[in-house]
């Protein structure tokens, strides 16, 4: 047993080492020896934590590298309020879903259609420029990007919709590690207008910040490049002028962006000074806006997740169980979790079986 795998799959149920204990039927004190690997855990013990657990007990053996949060490969924007339980919760459960995938690629090729440059935003001279440069090298269209998700797949980034237990992290990205692709995590509980823009703030952390970079700076510079990614300068910034709340849900539906992002966008880019931006912000809040805008539009669904699934299944000859068995979860959990992703025709526009 992997006692730091250990301590992993409990942190992803969200439980702790208390109540873990409590329901193997062993002290907290042994609880904690057996998680630092000083107390033994023989088969009927470790029995008894795969059942509570409810995962397969193989997965106790894994020994997979856990990156922490806090590492320059793990990005993520935390507001300080969120629990620390749930914040552990997070991390283990994407800590796996890594290593899951690098276990479902190890037998398929994603062949991306253009690569992830790794630029240094000092030498561009600046986020904006960066935002330009990744923009011209994947050969987008003039106007808004039709589907982020879509874009992003294109150039090998599996984007994975998740529960991160709350609105606070709006996604999080990791560049590729121990096997596993390019990966950006989405929050589901988030709209799909925020969603587009989260995903270009991770496409910011994965091509400007390999390397350690302040949180402030990093997260800076995520912004500005989503924003110009989004809505370049060039060709937005006349459409701005004269902004106001019905105008920004025109243009919503044309960028497929928030509003809260196009007021920010017409005053970062001076069309509109602070007092008008101010007072747009303020007649949001008395609407109710800033929790949750008007004019919805259709979130940008990626498909490689079930695209992967789906050539296992058919091209391959696994069954559901043997992927489970693969990916360390139940069957029943394995199928709640792609069962509904799996339609009868599936795109493979850029996945091979090998």
């Amino acid at each position: 047993m992997n006692p730091q795998m250990l301590q992993l799959l409990r942190e992803s149920r969200g439980m702790s080492s208390s109540q873990l204990a409590s329901m193997i039927g062993v002290s907290p004190a042994t609880m904690s020896k057996i998680e630092h690997g000083f107390a033994p855990a023989d088969a009927d013990r470790l029995d008894r934590i795969a059942t509570a657990l409810d995962y397969p007990q193989d997965v106790l053996t894994w020994s997979d590298e856990v990156h922490g949060f806090g590492s320059s490969v793990f990005y993520h924007r935390k507001q300080q309020t969120l629990p620390q339980t749930a914040l552990r919760k997070i991390h283990a459960n994407v800590n796996l879903t890594r290593m899951r995938l690098a276990r479902l690629t190890r037998s398929i090729d994603i062949e991306p259609r253009y690569g992830i440059p790794a630029l240094d935003v000092q030498e561009l001279g600046g986020a904006v420029e960066a935002a330009r440069a990744v923009r011209a090298a994947w050969s987008l269209p003039l106007g808004p990007v039709r589907n982020m998700a879509s874009a992003l797949e294109r150039a090998g980034i599996v984007i994975v919709p998740t529960d991160l237990e709350s609105q606070k992290i709006s996604a999080v990205s990791i560049p590729p590690l121990d096997g596993a692709p390019h990966l950006i995590f989405t929050n589901v509980k988030q709209p799909a207008d925020r969603d587009r823009f989260n995903l270009a703030h991770e496409l910011a952390h994965l091509v400007l910040h390999g390397d350690m970079t302040s949180p402030e700076s990093a997260e800076r510079e995520a912004d500005e490049f989503a924003a110009e990614f989004l809505m370049p300068e060039t060709e937005i910034r006349t459409q701005l002028k004269g902004l106001n709340l019905q105008r920004a849900a025109q243009l919503k539906a044309v960028w497929r962006v928030s509003m809260a992002a196009l007021i920010r966008r017409a005053r970062d880019l001076g069309v509109i000074d602070e007092t008008r931006y101010r007072s747009l912000q303020v007649q949001m809040s008395q609407r109710g806006w800033r929790k949750l805008e008007p004019s919805t539009i259709d979130r940008d669904e990626p498909t490689v997740l079930r695209q992967l699934i789906r050539i296992h299944l058919d091209d391959h000859g696994y069954s559901i169980s043997e992927l489970a068995e693969i990916a360390g979860l139940a069957v029943q959990e394995f199928a709640y979790r792609h069962g509904l992703e799996l339609p009868s025709t599936a795109r493979r526009a850029h996945l091979r079986a090998i």
